[in-house]
This record gives structure tokens, C-alpha cells and sequence, in this order.
């Protein structure tokens, strides 16, 4: 594990993540930190505690928001994906099969002007 200090609204916690993973956390933690401050300019007088509880709160609404979106491809967490990507593997395969059957044609067209 590793040992890192990160900074959320000008205070300092100390937090441990996996190796290796210090650079994404860090990352994480300051965009964290630049949600919290957003929150802290918009809504006054709220103690520390709750403002980190109210971006969390936040966090996830959006988060949920993305999840039950209706699905589209860049957005494989979407009720219909599995749907999607069943339709475009179909596709596919009707395509491949097509060229299969030209080149088969070819093949065919081939041989019986060799004999």
C-alpha cells in the first residue's frame, strides 16, 4: 500500500491506496477537491463535513443520472447496450457472410475456368 497526503478544500488527509495506483488517486482527489470547492462557492455557511458529504451526494446523483441514461454506445452501463451490441454483432456477421459468399463465388468462378 501506499501512503498519500491529498488536499480537499484547503485540509489535508492522509490516505493509503494500492501500489502503483498513486498518480490516478492524486488525480481523483483533486478533481474531488475542485467539485468541493464548486459546492463551497455556491452554497454558504456549511461546515466542512457536511459540504464534503453534500458534493458526495452530488457525485453520485450524477453519477446515477449517466448510469440510467438511455444507453448509447459511449455509455455501455445504459439499459439497452446489451441490445445494441447484440444488433451490431448481427450486423457484422451479416457482412461477413456476404463476403464469404462473393469470395466463395470467386473461388468457384476460378476453378471452373482452370478446368
Amino acid at each position: 500500500m501506499a501512503n498519500l497526503r491529498i488536499n480537499i478544500n484547503n485540509r489535508f488527509y492522509d490516505i493509503t491506496c494500492d501500489k502503483n495506483n498513486e498518480k490516478y488517486v492524486l488525480e481523483l482527489s483533486k478533481q474531488y477537491d475542485a467539485k468541493v470547492r464548486e459546492q463551497s462557492l455556491k452554497v454558504k455557511n456549511v461546515d466542512h463535513s457536511r459540504l464534503l458529504v453534500l458534493t458526495g451526494i452530488i457525485l453520485c446523483e450524477e453519477l446515477d443520472k449517466i448510469l440510467k441514461k438511455d444507453s448509447k454506445i459511449d455509455n455501455p452501463y445504459g439499459k439497452n447496450y446489451k441490445e445494441q451490441v447484440t444488433g451490431i454483432k448481427e450486423k457484422y456477421i451479416q457482412r461477413i457472410n456476404h463476403i464469404k459468399d462473393k469470395i466463395d463465388s470467386l473461388i468457384n468462378r476460378i476453378q471452373s475456368h482452370n478446368k
